[in-house]
């Protein structure tokens, strides 16, 4: 049967019956699988409606993952006996009144369809008490829309909600659910993301009668830090820089991982936008952004965020289950995220080991243990902050030789064979005694003028800089950390010369898609700034008259294909940039020095100073470290010293 016959069929078997209203019970039904679809979804609801209550305490306990029972009891305000049977009631709710309210909504929920939508596919009971209230009140129902109460009950200041065997009038969503192991691990990750963005305020979570986790309100940093460590891992809280910066109206805080901290998996990311968790495709792109060309190939970055804006520029209604939001400056709220994450992480390495103690670049800035001798261990470079502060140089001390790094790498070594022999013995010779001259000044100059990275000390099997610093022992991967000098050094004369095109002898023509050319039409101007001179040619032809120099070998329909489709996804693109950033990176890794070239110590010295004034040092243009710091403590260790 061919394709159309078959669709044909399928057509004619559709029954014609006339309209008719659906039960009550089977539209709640309908509408509870837009909210309702797994235990997470239940208790992501009605943890949100005890934070709107005002509690400082939440209690979740789970039994089988959630299908069996699921409990959330909070000391909120409470419901009065008299709204108990509206509140469960379809598209009832306290939280907005009006369609002015709806435009700025400062609650988590404001639909009124979570406790109506949970009632309609469970065994479904509510108790709460208000602090008039002399006791509690009851209300209870089977999932058939047949309510008993409200009921005077034994209770405590609050609301408690049980729901037990979620889905057992509806077999059809039953059997979709995975295993209680399964299920649990989907409620233990909302409970965690709105742990985390609402730290003051206690919760305690059980599953099949075993505590999870037992978190209690912050009321400081250290419980904050503590609770971070809680539910994420001391990895993070080493590694994070915290970030909090403003524009306007705006606020953006919290902790960002370094690049040399990523995972191999996109399972540490938390953005909360006015306390709301959500998974909003533009926001996520916006922080990829920010790590753009410093993490390593494959690798996704860890944060914990919070995004602040004014409710009225914030759309909470997209998404039936509130995940999505939607901007009214989207264009300049993604901006203000990539800068101030792009920023935050990329510091020069100064200000890193410079910075007073207790100034807070990082949640936790020191090693807890370090691996017996002979074992494996990992080392990540130290962070990097805001603020740059004045390298204290000694103006005397043949530290300060201004050695331009770039001429110094650029000179030929001499033959060793024939006639020149002599002539390198002696040039080895003078450098020799030059170098033992140097270390001699550097070991009798102060210890307050030794620079972030120290001074080199020696080179191991020509990769490697061995260095030492007032912390103790720089080990620098050279190939590396020039190449980072030099790519950024590209960038930088990009930024001021990318206006310049290349104006192609022959016209190019390509042929796109009608809906491509409307996406150009709109953008147009987009492509301005980054050196195309492209013209429109009809409805389906594009003419391009010029093109960024570094693109001129560049397959462009591909690439202008890639750009129009994130354009129309998300109002924004990156492609363009990152292909350019790709040809300065691979200029940068061909110019950088390499391996096994010998460095005299002024050489060495000259690639310290530079790093400490270049911006996301701490790693190559691929990802991979550029330098790890040993303290005196981590060798003493190492050596059992004072053990």
């Amino acid at each position: 049967m061919s394709v159309l016959a078959w669709l044909a069929e399928k057509q004619c078997a559709a029954p014609m019956r006339p309209i008719a209203l659906l039960p009550e019970n089977l539209a709640d039904q309908i509408a509870a699988g837009e909210v309702v679809e797994r235990p997470a979804s239940v208790v992501k609801e009605l943890l949100e409606n005890a934070l709107d209550s005002g509690a400082d305490f939440i209690e979740i306990q789970l039994l089988e993952g959630g299908i069996a029972s699921i409990e959330v009891c909070d000391n909120g305000r409470g419901i009065p006996a008299n709204e108990l049977r509206l509140a469960v009631s379809r598209h009832a709710t306290s939280k907005i009144y009006s369609l002015q309210e709806l435009t700025a909504v400062r609650s988590l929920g404001f639909r009124g369809e979570a406790l109506a939508s949970i009632s309609s596919v469970a065994n479904f009971q509510i108790l709460s008490r208000t602090q008039q209230d002399a006791h509690a009140w009851q209300l209870s129902a089977q999932g058939d829309g047949c309510w008993q109460g409200p009921e005077p009950a034994a209770g405590v200041f609050g609301t408690r909600v049980k729901v037990q065997q979620l889905f057992f009038n509806t077999p059809a969503r039953k059997k979709f659910l995975r295993s209680p192991r399964s299920e649990f691990l989907q409620v233990e990750q909302w409970v965690k993301r709105i742990a985390l963005s609402h730290p003051l305020v206690g919760f305690h979570l059980q599953h099949n009668h075993k505590t999870v986790y037992r978190l209690p309100a912050c009321d400081c940093e250290s419980s904050v830090t503590l609770r971070l460590k809680t539910l994420l891992n001391q990895d993070f809280v080493q590694h994070s820089l915290e970030i909090n910066c403003t524009l306007s109206s705006w606020r953006l805080s919290g902790w960002v991982a370094l690049p040399t901290f990523s995972r191999a998996q996109a399972d540490m990311q938390y953005l909360f936008v006015n306390g709301r968790v959500v998974k909003d495709r533009n926001l996520a792109f916006a922080l990829k952004q920010a790590y753009a060309d410093v993490l390593y190939h494959g690798r996704h970055p860890a944060y914990v965020l919070f995004l602040e804006v004014p409710a009225e520029e914030l759309d909470v209604n997209v998404h039936p289950a509130k995940h999505e939001v939607r901007f009214a400056q989207s264009r300049d709220v993604y901006d203000f995220i990539r800068r101030g994450v792009r920023d935050q992480i990329a510091q020069p390495l100064a200000a890193a080991l410079t910075q007073q103690p207790g100034s807070g670049r990082s949640l936790s800035q020191d090693l807890d243990s370090v691996a017996e001798p002979g074992s494996h261990y990992s080392l990540a470079a130290p962070p990097a902050v805001a603020g740059s502060l004045p390298l204290n140089f000694s103006a005397e001390s043949s530290r300060e030789r201004s050695v331009n790094l770039t001429q110094a790498f650029d000179f030929q070594q001499p033959s060793s064979s024939g006639r020149a022999q002599p002539i390198l013995n002696r040039l080895l010779a003078q450098r020799r005694e030059s170098d033992a001259a140097v270390s001699a000044s550097l070991a009798s100059q102060p210890t307050k003028d030794i620079p972030p990275l120290g001074f080199a000390k020696a080179q191991l099997h020509g990769v490697y800089i061995l260095a030492e610093n007032q912390q103790g022992l720089v080990l620098v991967d050279m190939h590396a950390a020039h190449e980072r000098v030099v790519y950024e050094r590209f960038k930088a004369q990009w930024q001021t010369l990318r206006l310049q095109s290349q104006p192609l002898l022959v016209p190019m023509v390509v042929h796109l898609a009608r809906s491509q050319m409307l996406v150009f039409e709109q953008f147009a101007e987009h492509f301005i700034p980054l050196g195309f001179h492209l013209e429109a040619l009809g409805p389906e032809q594009l003419k391009i008259l010029a093109v960024p120099t570094l693109l001129l070998k560049t397959d462009l329909l591909p690439l202008l294909e890639e750009v129009l489709v994130e354009l129309a996804e998300m109002g924004e693109s990156s492609r363009l940039e990152a292909q350019i950033d790709r040809i300065l990176s691979t200029m940068a890794c061909h110019g950088a020095v390499r391996a096994n070239r010998q460095l005299s110590l002024d050489e060495m010295n000259a690639l310290l100073r530079q790093m400490e004034a270049t911006v996301n040092i701490d790693q190559c243009n691929h990802g991979r470290p550029t330098w790890v710091q040993l303290s005196m403590q981590q060798l003493d260790k190492l050596f059992l010293r004072g053990q």
